[in-house]
């Protein structure tokens, strides 16, 4: 794979920007119906490998006790024919006041879908990516 065109790179910025719409309104059904293919997987940590999109909104459901909001912020997107990957990082800002934000990085696989690119593989661990 190669560096991302412009284009698939906007493409998934513009679902990352809908990911984090609903994260800051709590809403983890619609973060999963917005972002994910129909059957995802997810890696997260201290977790078993997840399965589809209700598993997945649990664990969102979950994180959005802890953080108000998420910002994804793109750092090399990859792509060749209708398969993308992503390597990132998530800065999280918590819902108690005066504790840092949280950082974590991810590897996300992405597939062109006729709904546009989804999350196929989602892997994230808690940390700074750079």
């Amino acid at each position: 794979m190669t560096q991302a065109p412009d284009d698939v790179r906007q493409a998934i910025r513009v679902r990352s920007d809908l990911f984090e719409k609903h994260f800051a309104a709590s809403d983890a059904a619609a973060l999963v119906a917005d972002y994910y293919v129909a059957e995802p997987m997810m890696s997260a940590p201290d977790s078993p490998l997840l399965r589809g999109r209700a598993a997945i909104a649990a664990l969102f459901t979950e994180v959005m006790k802890a953080f108000v909001r998420c910002r994804l912020v793109q750092v090399e997107v990859r792509a060749g024919g209708d398969l993308a990957y992503e390597v990132s990082r998530a800065i999280l800002e918590p819902r108690e006041p005066g504790v840092e934000s949280t950082e974590c990085r991810y590897m996300i696989a992405w597939r062109r879908t006729p709904e546009g690119w989804r999350v196929e593989m989602d892997f994230f661990s808690w940390g700074k990516l750079l």
